[in-house]
């Protein structure tokens, strides 16, 4: 069945960046925003509306067939709410830039958005619900885990690792073969040399862990297998 409308949760700084890139694709079935502040319905961002929050959403895709793609930043929430689409039987969708290059034999999960002049190279991995921003470089054979973000200029070398739920800051840069555990932060500019666990703080150059982070992690469950874009 074809999907007949496509609309992008978040109508903030990132969501407005996930709607341009649908206008350079030129999708034709962007119908708008959904996002859950109430003062914003009405509105219009980017020249679309924000037609409602996800209690709308969800009579929504009791109509016909919705799909999302998600405009939130922030990596738990982001998950939160895909999850819910996928509850009201909404489709999530990978939103790619036409400026950025995935390779042929790598892999993005759904709901997973790559922004302008990023670079995912051969064989990588890329989990459901990631972000891989802005010229960011996703080396080969990396493996990124579902809803991490590797912001602006950030690279991976080759067979590197991202967990879940991690954010690899702006202009960082992880060395080939080098894996970071899930819910970790890695600050901007930092160069990651060895492996970081999961749940640290960790920047500077090298990079250095300089804050536990105490996290539930009770509601770590993947959504499902990848599949190739």
């Amino acid at each position: 069945m074809r999907i007949e409308r496509l609309f992008v949760y978040g109508a903030s700084g990132h969501g407005k960046v996930v709607a341009d890139i649908l206008f350079a694709r030129e999708d034709s079935n962007v119908a708008g925003f959904v996002d859950d502040r109430a003062e914003l319905r009405g509105t219009t961002v980017l020249g679309l509306p924000v037609c409602g929050d996800g209690s709308w959403l969800q009579q929504e895709t009791r109509k016909m067939r919705v799909a999302v793609a998600l405009g939130i930043g922030n990596n738990s929430v982001r998950k939160q709410l895909a999850l819910k689409c996928l509850a009201w039987g909404a489709e999530l969708v990978s939103v790619v830039h036409p400026t950025a290059w995935v390779s042929a034999s790598a892999q993005l999960g759904s709901g997973t958005v790559v922004m302008a002049n990023a670079v995912i190279n051969p064989n990588a991995k890329v989990g459901n619900g990631v972000i891989v921003n802005t010229a960011a470089v996703v080396e080969h054979d990396v493996e990124i885990g579902d809803f991490a973000h590797v912001s602006p200029n950030a690279a991976m070398g080759g067979a590197s690792h991202l967990g879940m739920l991690s954010h690899l800051g702006i202009g960082a840069v992880v060395i080939q073969c080098v894996s970071i555990g899930a819910h970790t932060i890695i600050g901007a500019g930092a160069v990651v040399v060895r492996d970081i666990p999961d749940k640290v703080i960790a920047f500077g150059v090298p990079a250095r862990i300089h804050k536990n982070l105490n996290l539930d992690d009770s509601q770590d469950a993947f959504l499902g297998q990848t599949h190739h874009e």
